[in-house]
């Protein structure tokens, strides 16, 4: 049987007797909600860990720092955001409209609108929010959902700490606030579909600073340092745009505001021409080159271990690899290890190879975001280019070339 809110409350009528803490357990959500709500701009630092599940070690960790404001004219995530870089530069703003990223080596900034017909199909924005509008939400939900979860607390001389478990047949994400994530091609059961979340809430203040997020195909861990914050709103909200003026030596390009086919590929400049040649490493150490790929339609998938949408992207590109040359390149600098446990734990039997710069370079510049499917034909001229993934997208693309 799943766990109910009957669960939930029970839950925390046995902590009550077990724990010190003088408020009760809600309570103190309450109040750390109240406190975050009352926040209109902060600034921080970020670490952020990721890894896989089956991964010992984090596989990525960073620390960065942001501004973020308040932003109730964004009925989507409800808040803006500024992330600067290691050196201090800023590399991305995002606004409540546009998200834009800014390749200082390239002179170049990419501006998302939201438009595409990917991003208009799907219920939530593909925006990854900042941390006090994340916290709020991951709250919000654990007061008031209708949905099978439970819900434990623990206390430490510094902190409350709250272990979620949402117990659903999908998983469930907070883009400003919570979604169920659409049906995932790669989970077989609702045992896969687990999410789990643990939230610090620091006795000092009432607020929290750290969460883990733990889902099927990633973990997270994100903690908050030195963050300093205002309850009273600023004169001059956050907008992309004062930022791309800033840099008007710079080519910006605009993605999302594509309707068609064709005005797509006026904004891939591969299109046409022969797919530049590499050699890379696979997982096992073993040189595979482009040119030795050449003969039939070649599916070249750039992609990132720990990103959604690729995982739901593999089965069919398995599939596919029984009539055409298939392959990935992992684009966020893993390691062979990682690209082993990776493959073998979603069952993909195509090569997997370790990205460089310089190749990655030639086909996307400096820009990291993932999937990516470079479409060639026999003679290895790029015939089409799709950014992001939907379920049977790849088919329908190669069936438009007439490939068969």
């Amino acid at each position: 049987m799943k766990p109910t809110r009957l669960f939930l409350a029970l839950a925390v009528a046995v902590l009550l007797g077990a724990c010190s803490t003088k408020q009760a357990p809600e309570a103190i959500l309450k109040k750390a909600l109240e406190n975050v709500e009352r926040i209109k701009v902060a600034g921080y630092e970020l670490e952020e860990k990721v890894k896989a599940p089956y991964e010992k070690d984090w596989s990525s960790i960073r620390r960065n720092k942001y501004v973020e404001q308040d932003n109730p004219q964004d009925t989507t995530i409800g808040a803006s955001a500024l992330h600067y870089d290691e050196d201090g530069n800023i590399h991305s703003v995002y606004d409540g409209t546009n998200h834009a990223y800014f390749h200082h080596d390239e002179k170049r900034i990419v501006v998302k609108d939201f438009l595409d017909a990917r991003s208009l199909s799907l219920p939530f924005r593909t925006y990854q929010p900042p941390f006090f509008n994340y916290a709020k939400s991951l709250i919000r939900y654990m007061l008031t959902t209708n949905d099978s979860i439970s819900l434990d607390v623990e206390e430490t001389k510094e902190d409350y700490i709250y272990k979620l478990a949402i117990y659903e047949d999908r998983q469930v994400e907070f883009f400003g606030r919570d979604y169920k994530m659409p049906e995932d091609p790669n989970i077989f059961s609702e045992e896969d579909a687990y999410s789990y979340y643990t939230l610090w809430i620091r006795k000092a203040d009432t607020m929290p600073y750290r969460y883990l997020r733990e889902m099927s195909h990633n973990v997270s861990d994100v903690t908050c340092h030195q963050a300093e914050w205002d309850e009273e709103a600023v004169d001059s909200p956050i907008a992309a745009m004062d930022f791309i003026l800033l840099h008007k030596n710079y080519k910006v390009h605009y993605v999302g505001k594509r309707d068609t086919d064709k005005e797509a590929e006026q904004n891939e400049p591969l299109i046409g021409k022969a797919a530049p040649e590499w050699t890379l490493k696979d997982m096992n150490g073993k040189d595979v080159s482009l040119s030795s790929l050449r003969g039939k339609p070649t599916i070249i998938n750039l992609t990132g271990l720990g990103c959604g949408p690729c995982a739901q992207a593999y089965p069919e590109l398995v599939e596919l690899s029984k009539r055409f040359n298939v392959v990935s390149i992992e684009s966020w600098g893993k390691s062979a290890q990682s690209l082993r446990d990776y493959a073998a734990h979603h069952k993909i039997t195509y090569p997997m190879l370790l990205g460089e710069d310089s190749v990655l370079n030639d086909y996307v510049g400096t820009y990291r975001g993932v999937p990516v499917f470079f479409y060639l034909d026999e003679n290895h001229i790029v015939r089409k280019v799709d950014r992001g993934y939907g379920e049977g997208m790849i088919s329908r693309s190669a069936e438009r070339l007439g490939w068969e």
